[in-house]
C-alpha cells in the first residue's frame, strides 16, 4: 500500500509540472508564422489588432476574432480565416497560435502543414 501511495505521488507531481501554461490574454500584435515553406502558408503574419480584429499580413482585409481562455481557443468570425481551428499555448511564457492540419481538414480549412505563429515582441 505504501509503495502505491509513493508511485502514485511521484507521478502525480510530474503531470502537474508537465502541464503547458495557460494563456489567459492574448497581447494586440504581430504574430509571426514560422514556416520553412512559403507555399505552405502565404497569407504571412497573423496580426491582432485589438481584442476582437486581426488581420494576415498579406491582406488588408480585416476580419473579426473571439479568444476563450478557458477553451484556449480562437474563433475567427470573419476575415481571411473565417472557420479555421485555432488554438492557443504557451511557449516560454510567451503565447502563440496553432492551425493543427488535422482539425482544419475536418473543418474544410486547407492547410499544407501545421502553422505555428508566436507573438513578436516590440
Amino acid at each position: 500500500m505504501k509503495s502505491f501511495i509513493l508511485f502514485f505521488l511521484f507521478f502525480s507531481t510530474v503531470a502537474a509540472q508537465a502541464q503547458t501554461t495557460k494563456v489567459d490574454a492574448l497581447p494586440t500584435g504581430t504574430y509571426t508564422v514560422q514556416s520553412n515553406d512559403t507555399n505552405a502558408w502565404p497569407l504571412g503574419d497573423i496580426v491582432l489588432l485589438d481584442d476582437s480584429h486581426y488581420k494576415t499580413g498579406n491582406e488588408n482585409v480585416t476580419g473579426e476574432y473571439k479568444f476563450s481562455a478557458t477553451a484556449q481557443r480562437i474563433l475567427f468570425v470573419s476575415g481571411p480565416l473565417k472557420g479555421a481551428f485555432a488554438k492557443t499555448a504557451s511557449n516560454s511564457g510567451t503565447p502563440a497560435i496553432s492551425l493543427p492540419l488535422k482539425e482544419n481538414k475536418e473543418v474544410g480549412f486547407k492547410l499544407a502543414v501545421d502553422v505555428w505563429a508566436y507573438y513578436k515582441k516590440n
